[in-house]
């Protein structure tokens, strides 16, 4: 009940957000702007919605994880409202998971908010609903977590500042470890080829990224779809672990 009332309490929140409605709103406009880029393309106008659409889901999705993650629990430290939640009979790991859990929440609702419009969007212009997108969001959806528990995981012990540069930049770095990987078994440094090529098999943002493939209708295998999901739980299990650990720690006098 603890983890399920500090989780209520960050929707509650977030519903009254501006700054999330402005970005939803926005979200909006590009996804219904997709629409008219794809009239200038030559026979690619569904192709071009369906691509663009998702990479609005994909962006705005990270950039709502990113700001409740590292906003969430400095403003409980900002305006003192942690000693009142300490204060109750709740672990700090309650806290963490509970703070998690709300954001898991109102990312699922933004997603599935931008998914509907870009449904709506197709059926418009294709005049027929193409299934095959869902596993390609969900996969997008799964990384949006993944970047969610980073944030939350920077914010136990960090500011928000630093924790938004450090998320962000884990996030690109984990969009662009194929190629470093490509690079690295090119290169004659051994040390780089290490390092590439492993930190390609660690962290691989890039594998839940199936956009190009369903907008251009091609299959997706189980081993695509699965695999990363797996990843993604294992990955969000181990950063709450390390983000309890270390707000245990903290000193909030």
């Amino acid at each position: 009940m603890s983890i399920f009332w500090v989780a209520k309490n960050v929707f509650s929140e977030a519903r009254h957000n501006k700054v999330l409605h402005i970005a939803g709103a926005f979200a909006a406009v590009l996804i219904l702007f997709s629409f008219f880029m794809g009239e200038v393309s030559l026979y690619q106008n569904v192709k071009v919605v369906k691509d663009v659409g998702m990479a609005t889901i994909s962006i705005f999705g990270v950039f709502v994880a990113v700001y409740l993650g590292v906003n969430t629990l400095y403003k409980e430290l900002e305006q003192r409202t942690i000693y009142t939640i300490v204060s109750k009979p709740i672990d700090r790991y309650q806290i963490i998971l509970g703070k998690y859990l709300g954001m898991i929440a109102v990312l699922f609702a933004v997603v599935l908010l931008m998914t509907i419009y870009l449904y709506a969007v197709l059926l418009f212009v294709e005049k027929k609903l193409d299934w095959q997108l869902l596993p390609a969001i969900a996969l997008m959806l799964a990384e949006i977590f993944m970047v969610a528990a980073i944030a939350v995981f920077f914010s136990s012990f960090s500011s928000p500042f630093l924790s938004g540069f450090f998320t962000v930049g884990f996030f690109l770095i984990g969009r662009v470890t194929y190629e470093l990987s490509q690079f690295g078994q090119r290169s004659k440094n051994e040390f780089f080829k290490f390092f590439a090529t492993n930190l390609q098999k660690a962290f691989d943002l890039e594998a839940f990224n199936l956009r190009g493939k369903v907008a251009h209708g091609f299959t997706i295998y189980r081993d695509e779809f699965f695999y990363p999901l797996a990843y993604a739980f294992f990955f969000i299990l181990f950063l709450l672990m390390l983000a309890f650990l270390l707000f245990r720690k903290r000193d909030l006098k």
